[in-house]
């Protein structure tokens, strides 16, 4: 049975803590809109069996890379790492890491869209949640004839301020979920045993489960605190509350009595790995649950790839800057910790974004998350091969 509307519409649009400062934005008008630069967890030492790669790729996805080099170098796609995919319809810069006998060959490679800007070397290979964060610059264009003005400006600068001491709701963006929420729907099906098992191409069928059960993981999430959002306690610990550190990723039961300070909330994401809440606060998550007909037992299924976890209901930027232009356009930088969407960040300063390039992307196959929805990946993933000599390490 197909998920209401009405649940489908609160995933992908869910309240606001803030009330806006700017009116509708348009976003992603051309590639050079939207900048984005991968921040390492920690940098390549400068030897080993590794080639890392500093590259630039614009309207392209990081797939689309890692297939370019494949093809061009001889070598298979899984012997080609990356932390974390990047927009197409942007302008970013991230590392990949190949096999160092090809480093050489990798540095000559020239394509449209795509160049190498340097080389370096390390003792391992690139895995997914290798990474601290990415730093975004977005111009923001307004959707009518008119200019923005000193005054919104600093209307958004003060908001930006706002958002790196109190934090924003860390939703995850409605590109995660497909168009029209799609993809939780087909997730929905597949937890179900609805789901033809012809549905995808047999070579797609792998990245494809995991897209859309990690879309169903994220709609509960985004359920979960929307009710926060709503209840105004989505910073603030409750009886009963899975939480994390804010600046950690380890997330534990509150014990009755616990100082909560420097502690945040952490919603959920179905799986057998996930921290169970108790209380109120494990009633709340299981009405997100039966919203989507589903419960935790159905999980289970899939347990590799829907492992769970927990992800924190708000998030601070770093490093905000705002940018009146010329030509009455608003350049927007910050940082953001991985897995954390800039467009949930531009949902508490404008009323409405309009993703141009988004739009144009309607069609494309989605990439794979930068983080799988358990945000256990940058624990998994650094294993006791990774070297963090000569960089900042965990």
């Amino acid at each position: 049975m197909p998920v209401p509307e009405e649940t489908i519409q609160q995933i992908l649009d869910p309240p606001r803590m803030h009330a806006p400062v700017l009116g509708k934005v348009l976003i992603r008008r051309a590639p050079e809109d939207f900048e984005v630069e991968e921040l390492p967890l920690y940098q390549p030492s400068g030897s080993g069996d590794h080639a890392w790669l500093w590259i630039e790729k614009r309207g392209l996805t990081t797939q689309q890379v890692i297939a370019t080099f494949g093809e061009a170098l001889g070598i298979r796609a899984v012997d080609i790492g990356v932390a974390g995919q990047k927009d197409r319809w942007a302008v970013t810069r991230q590392f990949v890491s190949i096999p160092g006998r090809f480093a050489t060959a990798a540095s000559a490679i020239a394509r449209p869209g795509l160049r190498v800007i340097s080389v370096s070397f390390h003792k391992n290979k690139l895995r997914t949640g290798h990474l601290q964060g990415n730093r975004f610059a977005l111009r923001l264009a307004p959707a009518d004839d008119s200019v923005w003005t000193e005054a919104d400006r600093t209307h958004v600068q003060t908001r930006l301020e706002q958002l790196q001491s109190k934090g924003f709701p860390n939703y995850y963006g409605v590109q995660r979920f497909g168009r029209g929420g799609g993809t939780i729907q087909d997730g929905l099906r597949l937890l179900r045993g609805r789901l033809p098992r012809d549905y995808w191409p047999e070579n797609q069928s792998r990245s494809m489960t995991r897209l859309v059960l990690n879309a169903v993981q994220s709609g509960i999430f985004n359920l979960v605190l929307a009710e926060r959002v709503v209840a105004d306690n989505a910073g603030l610990p409750q009886p009963g509350d899975v939480v994390i550190r804010q600046g950690g990723i380890k997330p534990f039961l509150l014990t009755e009595g616990r100082d909560t300070s420097g502690f945040l909330p952490a919603g959920p994401l179905p799986g057998h790995e996930m921290v169970r809440s108790a209380g109120s606060v494990l009633q709340s998550e299981e009405r997100a649950l039966g919203l989507l007909g589903t419960s935790w037992r159905d999980f289970t299924r899939f347990s590799r790839i829907t492992s769970g976890g927990r992800r924190k209901c708000l998030e601070f930027p770093l490093e905000g800057s705002v940018k009146l232009e010329p030509d009455g356009c608003l350049v927007l930088a910050f940082v953001l910790s991985s897995g954390t969407y800039a467009t949930a960040l531009l949902r508490e300063i404008a009323a409405e974004v309009e993703d141009v390039g988004g739009a144009e992307d309607a069609g494309v196959q989605q990439e794979l998350p930068e983080t799988t929805p358990a945000e256990n990946e940058m624990k998994n993933g650094i294993s006791t091969d990774l070297d963090v000599s000569g960089g900042n390490g965990p």
